[in-house]
């Protein structure tokens, strides 16, 4: 299946054509600054940093240039293997660092590559031959794609210019798994869908064999980007265990799951997943995940809290900023991370739920903040806090508008420690002058009662919007994920 690069504005463009106006008066404002709430006491936002942090450019990075080209034709002579479509299984013991695997175009049943072992500088690539290559299997079938015990490989989809998506993995359990101290890999340029359960799935779950406890293993380095997920049993992205804090129980007792180190999950497109469209998990420090576009997320979920749109889960801290996520049943962004995250420049429309919700629970970290994202018509809270363990929750800049519970801001208790400003809450989200909110084009026009009137946030990282466009260094910020150029 071929699909533009620009699928993402096409695939958001029939967003929540719906007017909002009221009989009465319309309730518009902009917050005051609340400083710090906490029974009635007063303190500094200590969580910002003097000297500023480092910022992303979500422009750079997002194109996908063949970067292999060249080492493919240096090593095309002597290593590169074919797999042949009676092949299910390829164990690549012998060989070398830089090989390439050709899978020639048409359709073919599973495949299990065990053994990969490339280097940083020389990693082995899978990648297609000839056309689009289709995997089916059905679901009840284990996988269609896995590995074991492989590490620094990419799975490109990128072997024929004119297929944007040069691999196809239909059915499977877990269509594709990243499994058995997997680690060190790149995979782009596929398409996921009819997945009994997770569409990607990339984890090493702990067992009796040491080699797969916490400090023993880390899965690191890993790049999922510019994929197309849709129609999944489970999830639509699921990295890293979900139990950080407790472990899992096994016959020998219980074990800790592994950190995952190095995690950039951008340029997805997931639509119709059954739980999560994207769930990270015990994933430690360089998490970032940006630019996806996450649409009815949650259609089946096999248990309650199932179905949110992007779960920031347990022990994983970081980055999430620049997605798209709309229609979710339960909450639009959760996090339940480290105490080091940071989540802005969001889209979140018609959460079933909250637009975010936070939860403390392995919370070491000093802060959780929600800058510059774009709330609309969540049917509970704006912002839901029941982060009562983190020394400070930051909500700035964000736009809120027609919360179903009449909340933008909800703190659980007074235990709840909260800096808030400058956040615009309103009934009607035509007040915000975008150019076309119900054809997905989130431009402000001139006027716009968000332009200049937020709190300077680049302090915080928050130097790009959502389009990639540069915010001012000095002076005003515009409210929400899009800023007035």
């Amino acid at each position: 299946m071929k699909l533009p690069e620009k699928m993402l504005t096409a695939l958001a463009a029939p967003l929540l054509a719906f007017s909002l106006m009221m009989c009465a008066k319309p309730n518009i404002k902009v917050d005051k600054p609340l400083s710090v709430v906490q029974e009635g006491t007063t303190k500094a936002d200590t969580t910002a940093p003097g000297a500023g942090e480092a910022v992303i450019d979500p422009s750079t990075d997002l194109d996908l240039p063949d970067t292999t080209a060249g080492l493919r034709a240096i090593n095309a002579i002597t290593t590169t293997i074919t797999v042949q479509p009676s092949q299910w299984m390829i164990d690549g013991s012998t060989l070398p660092a830089g090989a390439i695997i050709y899978i020639p175009a048409g359709t073919r049943g599973a495949l299990l590559l065990k053994n990969i072992k490339g280097t940083a500088s020389q990693p082995v690539i899978i990648v297609n031959k000839g056309g689009q290559v289709r995997f089916s299997a059905s679901k009840t079938a284990s996988y269609v794609f896995k590995t074991q015990n492989c590490k620094n490989f990419k799975v490109l989809g990128t072997g024929v210019s004119s297929t944007y998506y040069g691999f196809v993995m239909d059915g499977g359990n877990i269509s594709v798994t990243m499994d058995d101290l997997s680690s060190d890999f790149e995979i782009s340029n596929i398409e996921v869908k009819n997945s009994g359960f997770a569409g990607i799935m990339a984890k090493t779950d702990p067992s009796c064999d040491k080699a797969t406890w916490r400090g023993n293993f880390t899965m690191a380095n890993v790049k999922i980007h510019h994929n197309y997920i849709h129609d999944t049993g489970g999830e639509g992205i699921y990295i890293g265990n979900s139990f950080y804090q407790d472990g899992v129980s096994t016959s020998c007792g219980k074990v800790m799951p592994h950190d995952v180190k190095n995690l950039k999950v951008y340029k997805n497109t997931i639509i119709s997943s059954g739980c999560e469209g994207i769930q990270i998990g015990s994933a430690t420090s360089g998490c970032e995940v940006y630019y996806n576009t996450v649409l009815s997320p949650g259609r089946s979920p096999f248990a309650s809290g199932q179905n949110n749109g992007i779960q920031i889960g347990e022990g994983t801290g970081g980055k999430c900023f620049n997605n798209l996520v709309k229609d979710a049943p339960g909450n639009g962004i959760i996090v339940l991370g480290l105490g080091d995250n940071t989540v802005y420049n969001n889209y979140i429309i018609n959460a079933g739920e909250h637009g975010i919700f936070a939860d403390s629970r392995y919370t070491p970290g000093p802060y959780f903040r929600f800058l510059n994202n774009t709330i609309v018509q969540p049917k509970g809270d704006g912002v839901k806090l029941n982060s009562t363990t983190i020394p400070m929750n930051v909500v700035v800049n964000n736009v809120i508008i027609r919360p179903g519970s009449g909340q933008a801001i909800h703190r659980m208790n007074s235990d709840v420690k909260l800096t808030a400003s400058n956040n615009y809450v309103n009934d009607d989200v035509n007040t915000c002058k975008f150019v076309n909110f119900a054809g997905g084009n989130y431009h402000l026009q001139a006027g716009s009662p968000l332009s200049k009137a937020g709190a300077n946030a680049y302090t915080y990282g928050v130097a790009y919007d959502y389009y990639g466009v540069k915010r001012t260094i000095a002076g005003a910020f515009d409210i929400g994920a899009t800023t007035f150029k």
